[in-house]
């Protein structure tokens, strides 16, 4: 959809910020026109950015118009909503045509709307286990030492995995066509691509048939190649024993 100013959408390091994923990935797939701004995470040089743009101070934030028309979105969530609500024409809920979705009577369409939102909100608000534990190292392969609620978090993300792919082709995103819940799990599955055979955790097949689905996303894979040219390491963000590297540190 365009705009008379193209949105500015602010995020971090793509080898480590993983909400800036989201928010980025979402506006790509869903055919939104905007432009990027990358600031160093944990890193004086951002400041200034932020102070102008940010109420939180975090990344990623979304602002475009001037003066007092001026847009500010940040968290992810509102990015989303507010992307559904006033930058395109697809209903990120479903994946389909918000003129498709207003005229049909199949009530599929509300149920998997309904269960869409709910799994981003549990994504957005719960899952701490593995989110404090596998941190997004995209560059990295790295053995960690689970707990116990980092292993519920995959359990219960695989069960959302299984549920939502059940009824679907091999290759399919969780609910056919790609949505937002697609685009708030995909650091999930770049954190297992980096932690989960080194550590010895065993994935589901149905787990492993969708995270070949995403890999192979050109958005995601975009946004992979640029994560492995970045440099910086961020002591913060790595976790475990690292095992092999690739990109622009391991040359």
């Amino acid at each position: 959809m365009k705009h008379s100013q193209e949105p500015l959408l602010i995020i971090g390091n793509k080898n480590y910020s993983s909400w800036s994923l989201r928010a980025w990935l979402l506006l790509k797939a869903f055919d939104i026109d905007f432009d990027e701004q990358l600031i160093e995470l944990l890193h004086p040089s951002s400041k200034k950015i932020l102070d102008e743009h940010a109420p939180t101070g975090k990344v990623p934030v979304l602002v475009y118009g001037q003066g007092d028309d001026k847009v500010t979105v940040w968290d992810t969530l509102a990015i989303a909503i507010h992307a559904n609500d006033y930058l395109t024409d697809i209903d990120i809920w479903t994946g389909l045509s918000k003129s498709d979705a207003d005229t049909t009577d199949d009530n599929s369409h509300r149920i998997n709307s309904v269960y869409c939102q709910s799994i981003v909100a549990e994504m957005h608000s719960g899952l701490m286990g593995i989110r404090s534990e596998m941190p997004m190292n995209i560059r990295a392969t790295a053995n960690i030492q689970p707990s116990g609620e980092c292993l519920s978090d995959i359990a219960r993300i695989e069960d959302i995995f299984a549920d939502c792919l059940k009824s679907r082709s091999t290759d399919s995103y969780l609910f056919g066509q790609f949505t937002a819940a697609d685009a708030f799990f995909a650091p999930v599955i770049l954190r297992l691509q980096t932690y989960a055979d080194a550590s010895g955790i065993k994935l589901q097949p149905m787990t492993k048939q969708y995270c070949d689905a995403m890999l192979n996303n050109p958005h995601i894979q975009t946004w992979r190649n640029a994560a492995l040219t970045e440099t910086r390491i961020i002591e913060e963000d790595e976790a475990g024993q690292i095992v092999s590297l690739v990109g622009a540190l391991a040359e």
